[in-house]
């Protein structure tokens, strides 16, 4: 089976539609009089909306980088024809002119059936091995695509967030000028509320820059072009408790005991399966090795004349002769000594493996469950408390009960808050991920 098809297979189990389209009510942000503020993408100006499944699948089948490593299985497939390829046999000529004799014929090398045997075992487990190494790779190059289509996410509700406090700028500096022109509050709080408009402006700026490098970062690793980067859905609304999207945790189903896990990463490891198949190649190295102790037999035929013999006219005839190395000095001490040594290293390479393995699900483990708690924590208090604070701040500069700088700090308070939480589903979906790859398979 193609190594791709069995790197999609493993993956099919939570592959399933990452992202659900949920449109997101955000406030046309308000067009200041000197500055013409770039607005993000529309989907109209980019490529259809993917999602991580889609992103995964045209990775896999259409990334240069995803090409090249498929490329590598045709390559190990080789060794079955080179398994296959028999000694050459020779060609010879003697002339002697002191007797007058004169010697054509071949020298035919007889392979005994057990090399062959022995080679083509030792094909079959290195490209076992190379099949092992290319899902490998793949699997770590869907890890990349989730990262990337993770930074494309993270950039686009970044933009959209401080979009909405550039807004909220704007109709606060909106408040206070009718405040200052019914001379309620002095020109400080126009100018005040103006700045806080311009360094949310500078700031969205910058996200939109951030916005265009990961979309076009994500679509050169799905191996199409730059120049029509693809776009991905939004996360749902701020108010999660009855959102369902598979970027966030579903908090009615426990995680997986830590139990569980390692033992999950110590069996399907495929770093760990490829260490052992050298194992297995090194056996069937060791296998061939002992084979080659015997050496071929040179099986010499051909025609004889001479032209001077001592008695009679000259002769005609054939002659047949084997010639047989002993293997007395070379019994192939050197590799079977180097190939003993190999195995062992590799047998203490499986063991700190397995230790390394055992240590990154822990440590994933513990990350994604303190990730989830946070979530939970901002999904349930901080984010409704954050907006009621802010929408309290706001009516109560609107009624004249606040002043300027709380309002402001209240609403930048806010955003910072979202921002935070954004964070925080990064942090989720990072350790969600290293959890994968230190498991070896999708949760």
């Amino acid at each position: 089976m193609d190594p791709i098809c069995r790197v999609k297979r493993l993956m099919a189990a939570s592959l399933a539609a990452y992202l659900v389209s949920c449109p997101s009510a955000h406030t046309a942000s308000a067009t200041p009089s000197i500055l013409n503020i770039p607005k993000a993408d529309s989907p109209s100006s980019v490529q259809d909306l993917t999602t991580l499944t889609g992103a995964f699948d045209e990775s896999l089948l259409n990334s240069p980088r995803a090409a090249h490593l498929r490329a590598q299985l045709g390559i190990s497939k080789a060794a079955f024809a080179q398994a296959l390829t028999l000694p050459n046999p020779s060609f010879f000529f003697l002339e002697d002119t002191a007797q007058r004799a004169r010697q054509i014929g071949a020298s035919v090398p007889i392979e005994g059936p057990w090399k062959i045997a022995f080679r083509l075992l030792l094909a079959k487990q290195q490209v076992r091995l190379a099949d092992l190494e290319i899902q490998n790779n793949l699997w770590q190059l869907r890890a990349t695509v989730r990262r990337a289509y993770l930074d494309v996410v993270m950039a686009k509700e970044t933009v959209e967030t401080l979009d909405t406090l550039m807004t909220l700028s704007k109709e606060l500096e909106k408040t206070a000028r009718k405040r200052f022109e019914a001379d309620d509050v002095a020109a400080y709080d126009v100018e005040r509320a103006s700045l806080a408009g311009m360094q949310a402006e500078a700031d969205y700026r910058q996200s939109l820059k951030r916005l265009e490098q990961s979309r076009q970062r994500l679509t050169v690793i799905m191996g199409k072009d730059y120049r029509k980067p693809v776009d991905v859905n939004h996360l749902p609304t701020f108010q999660l408790r009855a959102a369902n999207d598979e970027m966030l945790p579903d908090f009615s189903k426990e995680l997986p005991s830590l139990d569980s896990l390692v033992a999950d990463g110590l069996k399907n490891r495929i770093d760990l399966k490829a260490v052992e198949q050298r194992m297995v190649v090194n056996t069937a190295s060791m296998r061939n090795t002992v084979g080659n102790i015997i050496p071929n037999t040179q099986l010499n035929i051909g025609s004889s004349y001479s032209g001077n013999p001592p008695e009679g006219p000259p002769t005609k005839g054939m002659f047949v002769g084997v010639t047989q190395e002993v293997p007395v000095f070379n019994f192939q001490q050197g590799d079977i000594a180097r190939l003993k040594a190999t195995y062992i290293q590799f047998k203490r390479e499986a063991a700190s493996m397995k230790n390394v393995i055992s240590e990154e699900v822990i440590a994933a483990y513990q990350q994604l469950s303190a990730a989830r708690e946070r979530l939970q924590l901002f999904q349930a208090k901080i984010l409704p408390t954050s907006e009621r604070v802010a929408n309290m701040a706001k009516r109560g500069y609107e009624f004249g009960q606040n002043d300027i700088t709380s309002t402001i700090a209240a609403q930048q308070a806010n955003v910072q808050t979202r921002v935070n939480y954004l964070d925080a589903v990064r942090t989720y979906q990072q350790s969600l991920t290293d959890l994968e790859q230190a498991i070896g398979h999708p949760l």
